[in-house]
């Protein structure tokens, strides 16, 4: 009779499962290379656009946020070292409603994403044919969604032949994108060097509230560096998925700092044709184009403009299908957790990855962005991704103190710090919804509603519906504040306007004060006090993390146990 541990393995089939391949280097670059896309690219000129010079500081607070976001993930992903991971903790904590709508807002902010990608992909190629790609408000034409949606496609391949080929295709095209992404960034400040626009119309020419309007682009960029903690079922020692995020944060962090310097001092309002100091005017001028590529080939330095040329083809290319594959893994945790089908959790036996899921997620990524999307321009489907994916986000902060209250996290395991961190991560995070506006929040709210009601129904899902009712209420007040504090709803109701009952800075400080001093505590406070646990949805899973940690003990967890 074998045994590993007190666990009795005598006449047990052999189980399929996902394949530990990854090791810190490669975890490092998929963080890396999965961040610096589309967002970067097209979103910092809005960000400019939106508040001049101070979208610099901008990506600053926006390292802040995530770095506090970055901590939970930390301390989790030694608990729950599965894939798709931050799917399932609130499975562990609050029960199935409550993970079945968080499981909704992490699916739909990965299925926004492979399609941005692939938008900004079509119109790097529409800036040689014109028109043939995009409308000229920007949006794809027929071709458009065509080539997008096989460019999607081609993203399956990549991921279908198992994780160890994928990690090594990601360490040469990430490091030849990140090699491009660099030059091209240090080519616009170095050479075109229009330094006068970082101060000659001032640093913050629309007020530093502009800043609060620019955030859900910025939190878009760094929200990638969840891909890695998406992985942890995958890596082969569980201590480099914690020290392959902070660095992905903080390498990340810097980049996004020097394309902000690129893209403020990579051009001439007079060759463009813009007022001087009309940042305003720039993403409306460069509507339908890649911002880089224009700027590049008006520098007329050839080798900036093939630096752009390939940075604006291949990272958001890269970008795309390392966010399939972490958004695989979101569905496959999503058929663990006993949602939609059973069969999205089943592993390949050849390569050794959720087939299904994989197949799924790109058909259903490509309908529901590329065709069902109400404004499918690049910038709207960046702020629709933030919105549900940051209503996803909020929890892991609440989900990380239930888990130590329920004593699973070993002191000597714990980030310090925390009890603060995570109430400002929880108010953070809820800003960004907020701050995304109206329509992208509660459109994204719908999609998530009807998912949820679908899946709860077919799924038969139960327990936890008193665990659910302050995250459904949550969610409701977020709604509420865009409708009466965001500059963005111009309707009316019962005949009376609305739209901006509450000032936004106002708003902008009751979601924060309301989210950390109510939804935080009440979030606790509605967690289990002990793990949930069900044969069908949690304890095959816990014990292979059982058996994982005893094979790849973390050094504090041996120390603890002496």
């Amino acid at each position: 009779m074998e045994s590993v541990g007190n666990v009795d393995t005598k006449r047990r089939p052999r189980k399929i499962g996902l394949k530990k391949e990854l090791g810190f280097y490669e975890l490092l670059v998929i963080g890396v290379a999965g961040a610096l896309g589309n967002g970067a690219l097209f979103g910092t000129v809005q960000m400019v656009s939106g508040a001049g010079p101070g979208a610099i500081f901008g990506f600053v607070f926006g390292a802040f946020i995530y770095g506090l976001l970055t901590m939970t993930y930390v301390e989790m992903s030694k608990v729950y070292p599965e894939a798709g991971g931050p799917t399932r903790y609130t499975i562990y904590t609050h029960g199935r409603w409550t993970n079945l709508i968080n499981s909704m807002a992490d699916l739909l902010w990965y299925l926004f994403i492979p399609p941005i990608e692939v938008v900004a992909i079509i119109s790097g190629l529409d800036y040689f044919y014109h028109g043939v790609f995009l409308t000229s408000a920007g949006f794809p034409t027929t071709t458009g969604v065509l080539v997008g949606t096989l460019l999607i496609l081609t993203f399956v391949p990549i991921n279908y032949f198992g994780i160890k080929e994928f990690g090594r295709t990601t360490n040469v095209m990430g490091i030849i994108k990140l090699i491009f992404y660099i030059a091209m960034v240090l080519g616009f400040i170095a050479f075109v060097a229009n330094f006068s626009n970082l101060t000659a119309y001032g640093v913050l020419p629309y007020r530093a509230v502009s800043i609060l309007g620019i955030m859900p682009l910025v939190m878009y960029d760094f929200g990638a560096t969840r891909v890695i903690p998406d992985l942890a079922e995958e890596t082969k020692h569980r201590g480099d998925i914690g020290k392959a995020m902070i660095f992905t944060v903080i390498i990340e962090s810097l980049i996004y700092v020097g394309v902000g310097f690129a893209v403020v001092f990579g051009f001439h309002f007079a060759s463009l044709g813009i007022k001087p100091g009309d940042f305003s005017a720039l993403s409306s001028h460069l509507e339908g184009f890649n911002p880089f590529f224009v700027f590049a080939h008006q520098s007329g330095i050839t080798w900036v403009f093939v630096a752009a040329l390939v940075t604006g083809l291949l990272a958001p290319y890269v970008t795309g299908y390392i966010y399939l594959g972490s958004g695989t893994r979101v569905l496959f945790a999503i058929g663990r957790s006993g949602f939609i089908s059973k069969s999205l959790k089943k592993i390949e036996s050849k390569h050794a990855i959720p087939l299904i899921a994989l197949i799924v997620f790109a058909i259903i990524g490509s309908i529901i962005v590329l065709v069902t999307a109400p404004d499918p321009t690049i910038y709207t489907f960046i702020d629709d991704a933030s919105a549900a994916g940051y209503l996803g986000l909020v929890l892991n902060p609440i989900a990380n103190m239930v888990t130590r209250r329920q004593g699973l996290v070993p002191k000597n395991l714990r980030v310090r710090g925390m009890p603060v961190i995570a109430p400002l991560a929880v108010g953070l995070s809820a800003l960004i919804p907020f701050w995304a506006g109206w329509p992208s929040e509660p459109y994204a709210v719908l999609l998530m509603l009807i998912g949820t009601v679908v899946i709860g129904i077919l799924s038969k899902v139960k327990i936890g519906a008193r665990n659910v009712i302050w995250y459904v209420v949550f969610i409701l007040f977020e709604t509420i504040m865009v409708m009466i504090g965001s500059d963005g709803f111009t309707g009316k109701i019962f005949g009376a306007s609305i739209g901006n009952l509450i000032p936004f800075t106002w708003a902008t400080l009751i979601v924060l004060v309301v989210s950390m001093a109510i939804f935080y505590p009440w979030g606790i406070l509605s967690g289990f006090k002990k793990q949930f646990s069900h044969p069908d949805f949690t304890q095959e899973v816990l014990e292979s993390n059982r058996l994982a940690k005893k094979i790849d003990p973390l050094k504090s967890e041996t120390e603890s146990n002496q």
